[in-house]
Protein backbone atom coordinates (compact mmCIF):
# COMPACT_ATOMS: atom_id res chain seq x y z
CA UNK A 1 0.00 0.00 0.00
CA UNK A 2 2.74 2.20 0.99
CA UNK A 3 4.44 1.75 -2.69
CA UNK A 4 1.28 2.53 -4.54
CA UNK A 5 0.77 5.92 -2.77
CA UNK A 6 4.51 7.02 -3.28
CA UNK A 7 4.46 5.73 -6.92
CA UNK A 8 4.35 8.97 -9.14
CA UNK A 9 0.68 10.29 -10.53
CA UNK A 10 0.73 9.13 -13.83
CA UNK A 11 -1.98 10.33 -16.48
CA UNK A 12 -3.10 6.51 -16.89
CA UNK A 13 -3.50 6.48 -13.22
CA UNK A 14 -6.31 9.14 -13.29
CA UNK A 15 -7.85 7.99 -16.11
CA UNK A 16 -6.46 10.04 -19.34
CA UNK A 17 -4.24 8.93 -22.34
CA UNK A 18 -1.14 10.72 -23.07
CA UNK A 19 -2.85 11.44 -26.18
CA UNK A 20 -5.00 13.80 -24.40
CA UNK A 21 -2.42 15.86 -22.62
CA UNK A 22 -1.91 18.38 -25.22
CA UNK A 23 -5.86 19.10 -25.49
CA UNK A 24 -5.98 19.75 -21.76
CA UNK A 25 -2.87 21.91 -21.51
CA UNK A 26 -3.92 24.36 -24.03
CA UNK A 27 -7.49 24.31 -22.47
CA UNK A 28 -5.50 24.49 -18.85
CA UNK A 29 -3.88 27.68 -20.07
CA UNK A 30 -6.92 29.08 -21.18
CA UNK A 31 -8.70 28.93 -18.66
CA UNK A 32 -5.86 31.13 -16.53
CA UNK A 33 -5.85 33.84 -19.33
CA UNK A 34 -9.47 34.21 -18.86
CA UNK A 35 -9.22 34.34 -15.39
CA UNK A 36 -6.32 37.13 -15.44
CA UNK A 37 -8.69 39.21 -17.45
CA UNK A 38 -11.28 38.69 -15.04
CA UNK A 39 -8.84 39.14 -11.89
CA UNK A 40 -5.68 40.85 -12.46
CA UNK A 41 -2.64 39.90 -10.74
CA UNK A 42 -1.74 41.99 -7.66
CA UNK A 43 1.62 42.64 -7.74
CA UNK A 44 4.05 44.76 -5.88
CA UNK A 45 3.52 47.75 -7.89
CA UNK A 46 -0.15 47.59 -7.15
CA UNK A 47 0.40 47.37 -3.68
CA UNK A 48 2.43 50.61 -4.06
CA UNK A 49 -0.35 52.75 -5.76
CA UNK A 50 -2.59 51.51 -2.76
CA UNK A 51 -0.34 52.21 -0.42
CA UNK A 52 0.19 55.75 -2.07
CA UNK A 53 -3.32 56.20 -2.55
CA UNK A 54 -4.26 55.96 1.22
CA UNK A 55 -1.21 58.06 2.39
CA UNK A 56 -2.67 60.95 0.01
CA UNK A 57 -6.36 60.48 1.50
CA UNK A 58 -4.95 61.18 4.97
CA UNK A 59 -2.47 64.10 4.62
CA UNK A 60 -2.39 66.48 6.69
CA UNK A 61 -4.68 69.79 6.66
CA UNK A 62 -3.28 71.09 3.83
CA UNK A 63 -2.72 68.47 1.86
CA UNK A 64 -4.24 69.09 -1.80
CA UNK A 65 -5.99 65.70 -2.22
CA UNK A 66 -9.16 64.61 -3.38
CA UNK A 67 -12.39 64.95 -2.08
CA UNK A 68 -11.69 61.31 -0.21
CA UNK A 69 -10.66 63.11 3.09
CA UNK A 70 -10.50 67.02 4.30
CA UNK A 71 -8.94 68.95 2.28
CA UNK A 72 -7.77 72.46 2.21
CA UNK A 73 -7.21 72.67 -1.21
CA UNK A 74 -10.68 74.05 -2.34
CA UNK A 75 -11.90 77.71 -1.90
CA UNK A 76 -13.70 76.84 0.76
CA UNK A 77 -10.71 74.80 2.77
CA UNK A 78 -10.28 78.16 5.19
CA UNK A 79 -12.76 79.76 7.47
CA UNK A 80 -14.41 83.12 6.47
CA UNK A 81 -11.26 85.69 6.23
CA UNK A 82 -12.79 87.05 9.67
CA UNK A 83 -11.55 84.62 11.78
CA UNK A 84 -7.98 83.78 12.96
CA UNK A 85 -6.19 80.96 13.90
CA UNK A 86 -8.79 79.11 12.14
CA UNK A 87 -6.73 76.04 10.30
CA UNK A 88 -3.16 74.51 10.26
CA UNK A 89 -0.52 73.49 7.69
CA UNK A 90 1.29 70.39 6.93
CA UNK A 91 5.12 70.02 8.06
CA UNK A 92 7.45 72.34 6.31
CA UNK A 93 4.58 75.01 4.98
CA UNK A 94 4.73 78.51 5.22
CA UNK A 95 1.62 81.11 5.04
CA UNK A 96 1.75 84.66 4.71
CA UNK A 97 -1.28 86.88 5.18
CA UNK A 98 -2.60 90.38 4.85
CA UNK A 99 -6.36 91.47 6.16
CA UNK A 100 -7.87 95.29 6.03
CA UNK A 101 -10.65 95.37 8.34
CA UNK A 102 -12.63 98.32 8.33
CA UNK A 103 -15.19 99.11 11.62
CA UNK A 104 -18.11 101.85 11.08
CA UNK A 105 -19.61 103.16 14.35
CA UNK A 106 -22.59 105.82 14.15
CA UNK A 107 -24.60 106.31 17.47
CA UNK A 108 -25.23 105.83 20.75
CA UNK A 109 -27.07 102.84 22.34
CA UNK A 110 -27.51 102.08 26.45
CA UNK A 111 -28.68 98.71 26.56
CA UNK A 112 -30.73 98.04 23.20
CA UNK A 113 -32.59 101.40 23.21
CA UNK A 114 -30.59 103.56 20.60
CA UNK A 115 -29.68 107.36 22.35
CA UNK A 116 -29.48 110.49 20.39
CA UNK A 117 -26.92 112.86 21.02
CA UNK A 118 -28.81 114.60 23.05
CA UNK A 119 -29.94 112.35 25.36
CA UNK A 120 -26.19 111.35 25.82
CA UNK A 121 -25.38 115.21 26.60
CA UNK A 122 -27.99 115.40 29.15
CA UNK A 123 -25.58 113.11 31.06
CA UNK A 124 -22.46 114.30 29.71
CA UNK A 125 -20.54 117.34 28.36
CA UNK A 126 -19.21 116.06 25.86
CA UNK A 127 -20.45 112.55 23.76
CA UNK A 128 -18.38 110.73 20.68
CA UNK A 129 -21.01 110.43 17.53
CA UNK A 130 -19.31 108.56 15.14
CA UNK A 131 -16.05 106.26 14.90
CA UNK A 132 -13.95 104.52 12.12
CA UNK A 133 -11.50 102.38 12.79
CA UNK A 134 -8.96 100.39 10.44
CA UNK A 135 -6.42 97.34 10.84
CA UNK A 136 -4.18 96.76 8.27
CA UNK A 137 -3.39 92.74 10.04
CA UNK A 138 0.08 91.33 8.79
CA UNK A 139 0.46 87.83 9.50
CA UNK A 140 2.63 84.62 9.25
CA UNK A 141 1.88 80.82 10.05
CA UNK A 142 4.54 78.34 9.69
CA UNK A 143 4.23 74.47 10.87
CA UNK A 144 7.12 72.67 12.08
CA UNK A 145 5.43 69.17 12.49
CA UNK A 146 1.89 67.89 10.96
CA UNK A 147 0.16 68.62 14.08
CA UNK A 148 1.94 72.11 15.27
CA UNK A 149 1.22 75.35 13.96
CA UNK A 150 2.93 78.55 14.74
CA UNK A 151 0.87 81.76 14.07
CA UNK A 152 2.73 84.99 14.25
CA UNK A 153 0.49 88.33 14.00
CA UNK A 154 1.06 92.13 14.27
CA UNK A 155 -1.81 94.70 13.65
CA UNK A 156 -1.29 98.28 12.36
CA UNK A 157 -4.29 100.68 13.38
CA UNK A 158 -6.31 103.75 12.54
CA UNK A 159 -8.76 105.30 14.84
CA UNK A 160 -11.05 108.58 14.11
CA UNK A 161 -13.65 109.63 16.29
CA UNK A 162 -16.18 112.47 15.75
CA UNK A 163 -17.96 114.38 18.48
CA UNK A 164 -19.93 117.42 20.06
CA UNK A 165 -20.27 119.35 22.77
CA UNK A 166 -23.14 120.85 24.93
CA UNK A 167 -22.13 124.30 23.35
CA UNK A 168 -22.47 122.56 19.47
CA UNK A 169 -18.64 122.21 18.99
CA UNK A 170 -17.70 119.83 16.97
CA UNK A 171 -14.52 118.12 16.56
CA UNK A 172 -12.10 115.21 15.75
CA UNK A 173 -9.72 112.98 17.66
CA UNK A 174 -7.20 110.76 16.12
CA UNK A 175 -4.81 107.91 17.04
CA UNK A 176 -2.77 105.05 15.27
CA UNK A 177 0.18 102.58 15.31
CA UNK A 178 1.63 99.03 15.91
CA UNK A 179 -1.10 96.86 18.39
CA UNK A 180 -0.16 94.07 20.73
CA UNK A 181 2.03 91.55 19.15
CA UNK A 182 -0.36 87.78 18.86
CA UNK A 183 1.96 85.00 18.80
CA UNK A 184 -0.30 81.48 18.79
CA UNK A 185 0.46 77.71 18.89
CA UNK A 186 -2.24 75.60 17.00
CA UNK A 187 -1.95 71.69 17.43
CA UNK A 188 -4.29 69.37 15.77
CA UNK A 189 -6.28 66.34 18.07
CA UNK A 190 -8.64 65.28 15.50
CA UNK A 191 -7.95 64.83 11.72
CA UNK A 192 -10.29 61.66 10.37
CA UNK A 193 -13.20 61.27 8.28
CA UNK A 194 -13.58 64.56 7.15
CA UNK A 195 -12.87 66.90 9.92
CA UNK A 196 -10.62 68.64 11.59
CA UNK A 197 -9.86 69.98 15.53
CA UNK A 198 -7.27 72.19 17.34
CA UNK A 199 -7.00 73.59 20.31
CA UNK A 200 -5.59 77.27 19.84
CA UNK A 201 -2.85 79.22 22.93
CA UNK A 202 -1.61 82.27 22.28
CA UNK A 203 -0.34 85.22 24.15
CA UNK A 204 -0.10 88.83 23.24
CA UNK A 205 2.38 91.60 24.08
CA UNK A 206 1.86 94.80 24.99
CA UNK A 207 3.90 96.61 22.32
CA UNK A 208 0.93 98.80 21.17
CA UNK A 209 0.45 102.10 22.70
CA UNK A 210 -1.64 102.73 25.47
CA UNK A 211 -0.76 106.78 25.83
CA UNK A 212 -2.17 108.11 22.76
CA UNK A 213 -2.64 111.91 22.90
CA UNK A 214 -4.65 114.98 20.46
CA UNK A 215 -6.26 117.92 21.11
CA UNK A 216 -9.22 118.79 22.14
CA UNK A 217 -11.73 122.05 23.19
CA UNK A 218 -10.43 120.85 26.54
CA UNK A 219 -6.59 121.55 25.94
CA UNK A 220 -3.63 120.21 23.91
CA UNK A 221 -1.83 117.14 23.78
CA UNK A 222 -4.90 115.31 26.04
CA UNK A 223 -4.68 111.82 26.91
CA UNK A 224 -7.62 110.10 25.12
CA UNK A 225 -10.37 107.80 26.26
CA UNK A 226 -9.75 104.46 26.27
CA UNK A 227 -11.08 103.31 22.94
CA UNK A 228 -9.05 105.44 21.50
CA UNK A 229 -6.24 103.76 22.67
CA UNK A 230 -4.07 101.34 20.25
CA UNK A 231 -2.93 98.17 22.83
CA UNK A 232 -4.31 96.60 26.02
CA UNK A 233 -1.15 97.61 27.69
CA UNK A 234 -1.17 94.11 29.48
CA UNK A 235 0.14 90.58 28.49
CA UNK A 236 -3.03 88.33 27.35
CA UNK A 237 -3.87 84.90 27.11
CA UNK A 238 -5.58 84.24 24.19
CA UNK A 239 -6.98 80.08 24.62
CA UNK A 240 -8.90 78.97 21.75
CA UNK A 241 -10.71 75.73 19.97
CA UNK A 242 -11.33 75.40 16.37
CA UNK A 243 -13.81 72.39 14.85
CA UNK A 244 -13.70 72.01 10.69
CA UNK A 245 -15.46 69.30 8.26
CA UNK A 246 -16.57 69.18 4.76
CA UNK A 247 -18.14 67.68 2.04
CA UNK A 248 -17.81 67.62 -1.45
CA UNK A 249 -19.71 70.63 -2.37
CA UNK A 250 -20.19 72.19 1.36
CA UNK A 251 -17.87 72.75 4.92
CA UNK A 252 -18.73 74.44 7.84
CA UNK A 253 -16.87 74.69 11.30
CA UNK A 254 -17.12 76.50 14.29
CA UNK A 255 -14.60 78.38 16.89
CA UNK A 256 -14.71 79.54 20.61
CA UNK A 257 -11.88 82.37 21.65
CA UNK A 258 -11.28 84.55 24.92
CA UNK A 259 -8.72 87.44 25.51
CA UNK A 260 -8.63 87.05 29.08
CA UNK A 261 -6.50 89.88 30.32
CA UNK A 262 -3.27 89.20 32.87
CA UNK A 263 -3.07 92.18 35.52
CA UNK A 264 -3.60 95.85 35.23
CA UNK A 265 -1.58 97.82 32.81
CA UNK A 266 0.87 101.13 33.66
CA UNK A 267 -1.99 103.67 33.37
CA UNK A 268 -3.17 101.40 36.32
CA UNK A 269 -6.49 99.55 34.37
CA UNK A 270 -7.14 96.82 32.86
CA UNK A 271 -9.34 95.94 29.83
CA UNK A 272 -12.33 93.29 30.48
CA UNK A 273 -11.99 90.26 29.03
CA UNK A 274 -13.42 89.20 26.32
CA UNK A 275 -15.19 86.08 24.82
CA UNK A 276 -16.61 85.00 20.99
CA UNK A 277 -18.02 82.31 19.85
CA UNK A 278 -18.77 82.00 15.96
CA UNK A 279 -19.90 79.24 13.44
CA UNK A 280 -20.26 79.44 9.98
CA UNK A 281 -20.95 77.01 6.80
CA UNK A 282 -19.82 77.35 3.10
CA UNK A 283 -20.60 76.17 -0.40
CA UNK A 284 -17.83 75.06 -2.99
CA UNK A 285 -19.37 76.79 -6.15
CA UNK A 286 -16.98 76.04 -8.70
CA UNK A 287 -13.20 75.13 -7.72
CA UNK A 288 -12.21 78.77 -7.47
CA UNK A 289 -15.18 80.46 -6.08
CA UNK A 290 -16.99 79.84 -2.58
CA UNK A 291 -19.68 81.87 -0.41
CA UNK A 292 -20.42 81.61 3.17
CA UNK A 293 -22.53 82.62 5.96
CA UNK A 294 -21.16 83.37 9.55
CA UNK A 295 -22.80 84.35 13.02
CA UNK A 296 -20.64 85.61 15.52
CA UNK A 297 -21.13 86.32 19.12
CA UNK A 298 -19.10 88.32 21.14
CA UNK A 299 -19.34 89.73 25.01
CA UNK A 300 -17.16 92.03 26.07
CA UNK A 301 -16.44 92.90 30.10
CA UNK A 302 -16.29 96.47 31.51
CA UNK A 303 -12.61 97.76 32.58
CA UNK A 304 -11.28 97.44 36.13
CA UNK A 305 -9.60 100.03 37.68
CA UNK A 306 -9.08 103.87 35.85
CA UNK A 307 -6.63 105.88 33.65
CA UNK A 308 -6.22 108.76 36.66
CA UNK A 309 -6.07 111.13 33.57
CA UNK A 310 -8.96 110.49 32.37
CA UNK A 311 -12.11 112.19 33.70
CA UNK A 312 -15.09 110.32 33.91
CA UNK A 313 -17.46 112.36 34.11
CA UNK A 314 -16.56 114.60 31.34
CA UNK A 315 -17.48 111.84 27.98
CA UNK A 316 -18.34 108.75 28.03
CA UNK A 317 -15.75 106.93 26.57
CA UNK A 318 -13.64 107.57 29.48
CA UNK A 319 -15.61 105.47 32.32
CA UNK A 320 -14.78 102.18 32.38
CA UNK A 321 -17.97 101.30 33.63
CA UNK A 322 -19.08 101.77 29.93
CA UNK A 323 -17.45 99.61 27.94
CA UNK A 324 -18.63 96.35 27.98
CA UNK A 325 -21.77 94.26 26.47
CA UNK A 326 -22.76 91.98 23.67
CA UNK A 327 -23.29 91.75 20.19
CA UNK A 328 -24.40 89.00 17.32
CA UNK A 329 -23.20 89.95 14.28
CA UNK A 330 -24.14 88.18 10.65
CA UNK A 331 -21.51 88.05 8.38
CA UNK A 332 -21.75 87.38 4.74
CA UNK A 333 -18.38 86.58 2.61
CA UNK A 334 -16.84 85.85 -0.81
CA UNK A 335 -13.58 83.27 -1.10
CA UNK A 336 -11.69 83.16 -4.17
CA UNK A 337 -8.64 80.39 -4.63
CA UNK A 338 -6.32 79.86 -7.21
CA UNK A 339 -6.30 75.90 -7.88
CA UNK A 340 -3.45 75.89 -10.65
CA UNK A 341 -1.06 78.34 -11.92
CA UNK A 342 1.78 80.69 -10.99
CA UNK A 343 -0.83 82.10 -7.89
CA UNK A 344 -1.65 78.33 -7.00
CA UNK A 345 -2.88 78.14 -3.45
CA UNK A 346 -3.73 82.01 -3.22
CA UNK A 347 -6.77 83.16 -1.80
CA UNK A 348 -8.78 86.38 -1.56
CA UNK A 349 -11.24 86.71 0.77
CA UNK A 350 -13.94 89.18 1.59
CA UNK A 351 -16.14 89.16 4.50
CA UNK A 352 -19.34 91.92 5.11
CA UNK A 353 -20.73 91.93 8.57
CA UNK A 354 -23.86 93.33 10.20
CA UNK A 355 -24.84 93.53 13.98
CA UNK A 356 -28.32 91.30 14.40
CA UNK A 357 -28.33 92.10 18.32
CA UNK A 358 -26.09 94.49 20.09
CA UNK A 359 -26.58 95.18 23.75
CA UNK A 360 -24.15 98.12 25.20
CA UNK A 361 -23.54 99.01 28.77
CA UNK A 362 -23.85 102.86 27.77
CA UNK A 363 -24.18 105.31 26.95
CA UNK A 364 -21.69 103.65 24.19
CA UNK A 365 -21.17 103.91 20.46
CA UNK A 366 -22.58 101.01 18.49
CA UNK A 367 -21.37 99.04 15.99
CA UNK A 368 -22.62 99.50 12.41
CA UNK A 369 -20.96 97.65 10.30
CA UNK A 370 -17.32 95.54 9.73
CA UNK A 371 -15.81 94.99 6.71
CA UNK A 372 -12.71 92.49 5.97
CA UNK A 373 -10.53 91.91 3.09
CA UNK A 374 -7.49 89.52 2.95
CA UNK A 375 -4.77 88.12 1.33
CA UNK A 376 -3.19 84.97 1.93
CA UNK A 377 -0.36 82.90 0.22
CA UNK A 378 0.87 79.33 1.48
CA UNK A 379 3.75 77.87 -0.02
Amino acid sequence: MTESVAEPLKATNIGITPDELPSLTSTTLSLQRDAQDIFPTFSVQNVDNFNLLLSDSNDGSHSGSGELQWTSARPDGHAPISVMGEHTHQAGEFMFSYRYMLMRMDGNRDGTEDLSDQEVLQQFPVTPTDMDMEMHMFGGMYAPTDDLTLMVMLPYVLKEMDHVTRTGVNFTTNSEGFGDLQLTALYNVLRQNRQRLHFNLGMSFPTGSIDERDDTPAGNNVRLPYPMQIGSGTFDLRPGITYLGQVDKFSWGAQGSAIVRLGENSNDYQLGDQFNLTGWIASKWVDWLSTSLRLDFKTLGNISGADPLLNPMMIPTADPDLRGGERLDLGLGLNLYAPSGALKGTRLGIEFALPLVQSLDGPQLETDWQLTIGLQASF
